[in-house]
């Protein structure tokens, strides 16, 4: 039995996947990639009038969940609240 290949997050594929799950899911933020070196990527949350709504995400590496809305919403608040608050989607202030 093969296991699944999980991608490097260095990789333009993750890149591509991770801003189109983050804009689906956060639609009322702008994600940015803010940093990737080696196998890290790293990605801040802006709302429509450029104000932060999450401190720096860094992604180490890919894990079978990392993709998924309840994986990155963990890794958002686990980064912690900007002075504007987290987006609205999460549902916490």
């Amino acid at each position: 039995m093969k296991l699944p290949i999980t991608p490097s997050v260095a990789t333009p594929q993750f890149r591509t996947a991770l801003l189109r799950t983050l804009k689906n899911d956060f639609p009322s933020c702008e994600p940015h990639i803010q940093a990737a070196t080696g196998e890290r990527l790293a990605f801040q949350l802006f709302d429509a009038d450029g104000n932060a709504r999450s401190r720096l995400v860094t992604i180490n590496r890919h894990m079978a969940d990392t993709l998924t809305r309840s994986a990155l919403s963990r890794m958002i608040q686990n980064a912690g609240t900007t002075e504007t608050g987290f987006p609205k989607e999460l549902g916490v202030s």
